[in-house]
């Protein structure tokens, strides 16, 4: 595994707690619409920095729940709540932002919320967890094959009309990604040229990044993330 981090050139553009399931509609945003299942989950300080895991609909980030650093709350939301669903969770507490971490098929709504949100996003951080050549997309690939005819593309979170609007991202970026990255993952390193800084951790012993695998790395990616965050607000 090896880091390395880039200052970017700007250019100008638009602006430890038991994990328990969301319910009840609350001051900070947290509603019944992610109630259930697994689909939302909530840890941590309930007054601390706000950590936002965005899955598709099925997602792992509730494996991380169980050891949130102090002073941070971690929530797991549904990507297809979309933005007007979570414009109300970003919640700035103390003059500390949120920080908004995502998969390759929900990176598209976090680099969104960068852009639409810039006064109330503090960082993101977007994980290759797809690769080119993960089981995932073997299983995928072996699938087209018994059928004899190829199955529509997997989803890895394409970008569309955003990647024209990389550049505008302005806060601190973190891309996680491994041995044979996505090239979504390209598309956002050769983008992002606008954001505070942009850290691409690749870890060469892995095709796809999850949490049951990486826990560890993806824990202390986060927190270097939370740091780059605070440094920018000064």
């Amino acid at each position: 595994m090896f880091f390395h981090t880039q200052p970017s050139t700007v250019r100008a553009g638009r602006a430890d707690t038991a994990r328990c399931p969301v319910n009840g509609l609350t001051a900070d945003g947290v509603g019944a619409a992610w109630a259930g299942d697994r689909t939302a989950d909530r840890a941590g300080d309930p007054s601390g920095r706000r950590v936002i895991f965005l899955h598709p609909g099925k997602g792992a980030w509730w494996r991380l729940l169980d050891h949130v650093p102090a002073g941070q709350e971690w929530l797991t939301v549904p990507a297809a709540a979309g933005a007007a669903m979570l414009s109300p969770l970003l919640v700035e507490r103390g003059g500390r932002r949120p920080v908004l971490v995502a998969g390759a098929v929900t990176a598209p709504l976090a680099i969104a919320a960068a852009l639409d949100f810039p006064e109330q996003v503090g960082g993101v951080m977007i994980v290759d967890d797809v690769g080119a050549d993960s089981p995932m997309r073997r299983r995928w690939n072996a699938l087209a094959a018994c059928f004899g005819r190829p199955l529509p593309a997997m989803p890895t979170g394409d970008l569309g009309d955003l990647e024209s609007e990389l550049p505008a991202v302005r806060v601190p970026v973190t891309l996680i990604q491994g041995s044979d990255p996505a090239g979504l993952f390209m598309r956002l390193e050769s983008g992002l040229t606008g954001c505070r800084t942009l850290t691409v951790v690749a870890m060469s012993d892995a095709a796809a990044i999850r949490p049951r695998t990486h826990a560890t790395e993806l824990r202390g990616a986060l927190l270097a993330l939370v740091s780059a965050v605070e440094r920018a607000q000064r």
